[in-house]
């Protein structure tokens, strides 16, 4: 036990100095509806939250940011030339989709205010396809020659971003105009089988003004819709990707510190694909002030109770033997130095491998 204990933390500080290539972080944000005229909704708090949101950025520092949509509300030059000069405090590539806002069947004036209305780019061995879903034939043709091009040039990963989730909730009344708040029909049916085909690893949106995340029932793709910069207090929503694994919290301009899952190894945080035998996770966390302490829970377990080093990677050794099989919340409570105080938590999925607790059958 002793020696399996030393194994054990050898691995750990052989993943503390050694990170995965191709491992990155990004943000995602969606729905500032920025308004800079004198008529409409958000005139104040459009510039306003976007602002905030974009201080948080400064201080995350991502690889890059993705913006699903909505940028303005009304779909004026004048607000469209606002929000490019605001992204580019960031300081950073951003790369930003139309939504139904930003009159995405005509997108000549966002085209040369902000940037084309399909953006892709790659980044590391991953590519990235944002897709106008209001000019469908042009957006699948699009898609389906990056998805084929990316596979000859090696790409290994690919996501995908637009305005429009694949899926939605049916509680809010939106079934009343179905197909308006999500893609429907034959372009939901070609996007589905294009990104079984290829493998697509997750699909990014906004629209729906709250978070919506769900994996699509036939494919097992993520559909990730984060909450609105604009009325949910600037949120965004940070990503890790780690050899194509993605991980993410979503979180808002006044929370710190912010923190997020980063696992090498396949897991979801729903679904079938398991964590199993033993793994190191991290726990990266980012913040204006230096993180102080930090208690990591798996279950009933404390994996961590604190920090040995000032540090913003919190390895976290998970051996799975020690479980039954099942699926298990991780739980992370962090404190920095000005006594900024958050609670995290990300669903994980075991192979374990102890025998689950039988109830004794009543006599």
């Amino acid at each position: 036990m002793k020696r399996r204990g030393i194994v054990l933390g050898m691995f750990v500080i052989m993943l503390w100095m050694v990170r995965t290539a191709g491992a990155f972080i990004f943000i995602h944000i969606s729905d500032p509806h920025v308004n800079v005229t004198e008529t409409g909704r958000f005139r104040e708090e459009g510039l306003a939250n976007l602002r905030r949101a974009i201080a948080a950025i400064r201080v995350i520092k991502p690889a890059f940011v993705i913006v699903t949509g909505d940028v303005t509300e009304l779909g004026d030059e004048a607000s469209f030339a606002s929000y490019r000069a605001e992204i580019n405090r960031a300081g950073i590539p951003v790369y930003t989709v139309q939504g139904n806002h930003d009159t995405p069947g005509n997108p000549v004036i966002f085209n040369r205010t902000v940037g084309p209305t399909h953006s892709v780019f790659d980044f590391e061995d991953c590519r990235f396809v944002g897709l106008n879903f209001d000019r469908a034939e042009e957006a699948l043709t699009l898609l389906e020659s990056q998805l084929t091009s990316g596979h000859t040039a090696g790409i290994k990963h690919i996501f995908t971003f637009a305005h429009y989730p694949l899926m939605v909730p049916d509680s809010v009344g939106f079934g009343l105009n179905a197909g308006f708040f999500s893609i429907r029909g034959e372009t939901a049916t070609r996007y589905l089988t294009l990104a079984q085909r290829f493998h697509i690893v997750a699909h990014f949106a906004g629209h729906l003004h709250g978070q919506f995340d769900i994996a699509d029932p036939y494919t097992g793709i993520p559909s990730l819709a984060v909450p609105a910069c604009v009325d949910r207090n600037a949120a965004f929503r940070i990503c890790s990707v780690n050899n194509g694994v993605v991980n993410w919290s979503v979180s808002n301009a006044d929370k710190w510190p912010v923190a997020v899952l980063e696992s090498a190894r396949p897991h979801m945080q729903w679904g079938t694909t398991c964590l199993e035998g033993t793994n190191v996770v991290r726990i990266l966390t980012f913040g204006p002030h230096v993180l102080k302490n930090a208690e990591v829970r798996l279950a009933n377990k404390v994996l961590v109770s604190q920090l040995s080093q000032a540090t913003n990677a919190i390895p976290v050794v998970i051996d799975c033997n020690t479980f039954s099989s099942g699926s298990y919340e991780l739980r992370v409570h962090l404190v920095d130095a000005a006594n900024n105080r958050s609670d995290w938590n990300w669903r994980l999925l075991i192979k374990g491998g102890k025998q689950a607790e039988r109830i004794p059958t009543p006599k």
